[in-house]
């Protein structure tokens, strides 16, 4: 009977071990751009553990990044699934929506993101872009006015809230586009230059 626990114990051991191998050579592949090679090692893990959530996610980051969208959304959609409460998801399955420019459907997903982290900066900067790109002038307005709030470093949403305000003719546009410089924001200098010079 010890012998019988003590196989069984280092039984479970190899295969916890086998899996976390596996899972962290898949993220080395998916790190290093090798897409292709991360799905395999993703679906290898996944025939082990098939509700494993960040593999699923992960394995759908890598589909995005080769552009097989689908096969992405699929696995967005199953992770939401498996733990309603993973904004990652909402956002990947929300930029879906974007790439499509169906803006009101992108908006909806990252405000179940936002709505599950108020503090979360990124949902705020992409419902506030989606907002933006649907017309919403208001609420894109209002949700860049919260991801600066709640980060004073967010390049993105200080440039596209200065180009807001350009569009609506109102005050402070070249203050937050000089902001976006300032920070770093990539692409913003031909910007400034064309609006605000």
């Amino acid at each position: 009977m010890k012998y019988l626990s003590i196989f069984l114990f280092f039984s479970i051991c190899l295969i916890s071990c086998e899996e976390k191998n596996e899972l962290e050579k898949a993220n080395q592949y998916y790190n290093s751009g090798d897409y292709k090679k991360a799905i395999k090692a993703y679906n290898e893990h996944l025939e082990m553990k098939p509700s494993h959530e960040i593999a699923i996610y992960n394995r759908g980051r890598a589909y995005e990044e080769l552009g097989q969208y689908e096969k992405a959304v699929q696995d967005f959609l199953r992770v939401i699934e498996i733990n309603p409460r993973n904004i990652a998801a909402y956002l990947s399955y929300g930029k879906h929506f974007y790439r499509e420019k169906d803006y009101e459907n992108a908006a909806f997903q990252f405000e179940k993101a936002y709505k599950l982290n108020t503090n979360s900066t990124k949902s705020a900067t992409l419902l506030a872009r989606a907002y933006h790109k649907s017309g919403k002038v208001d609420e894109a307005m209002e949700y860049y006015n919260i991801a600066i709030n709640s980060d004073r470093e967010n390049a993105e949403a200080y440039f596209y809230r200065g180009a807001l305000k350009l569009h609506l003719n109102q005050p402070g546009a070249c203050n937050d586009i000089q902001m976006a410089k300032n920070i770093g924001y990539e692409g913003v200098d031909d910007f400034y230059n064309k609006y605000c010079r």
